[in-house]
């Protein structure tokens, strides 16, 4: 976030240059990047982006929107690459919901066929998206063990999900 937020001041104080200029896309420029610089400092606020994982579920935040799953809910986690015109932009934790559960079900399926995954996590907070799907894919598990005890299936990941 913090290189986020400097990029957008270093591209506004250029476009704050470009119109002291006499050049009049100064203003797009800098009213453009200027947009963003609240936007970053907000996100850095501690409840502002957040995951928290419990024995229940685990709840995520963004832009202070709070969002939380139970365990129950979800069968598989792994990652995806979010691309923009075929160049990879980033690598996000993606989960599938379990059979049983009924949340958003037309939404689920539109974000399936866009990213391979039924929802997904808005950020990697802090760690790599391959070593946070494992994580929680670990939580998962040993949540599902304490729920289904022996000689039930609990593993539901598909090939190439944890």
């Amino acid at each position: 976030m913090i290189w986020l937020l400097l990029l957008c001041s270093a591209f506004t104080a250029g476009g704050i240059w470009m119109i002291l200029d006499g050049q009049k896309m100064g203003w797009f420029c800098g009213g453009f990047f200027a947009l963003g610089i609240p936007i970053f400092l907000i996100q850095m606020h501690p409840r502002a982006s957040y995951l928290t994982v419990s024995h229940e579920g685990f709840e995520f935040s963004s832009l202070f929107r709070k969002t939380r799953y139970r365990w129950s809910d979800l069968s598989a986690f792994g990652t995806y690459t979010l691309r923009q015109k075929g160049m990879p932009v980033g690598t996000f934790v993606g989960f599938d919901f379990s059979p049983e559960c009924q949340i958003a079900p037309k939404m689920r399926a539109v974000s399936k066929a866009m990213a391979g995954f039924e929802g997904g996590l808005p950020d990697t907070y802090g760690m790599k998206a391959d070593e946070l799907a494992l994580l929680l894919a670990s939580y998962h598990a040993e949540s599902m063990k304490k729920a289904h005890p022996v000689g039930t299936d609990n593993d539901r990941a598909s090939p190439g999900r944890v």
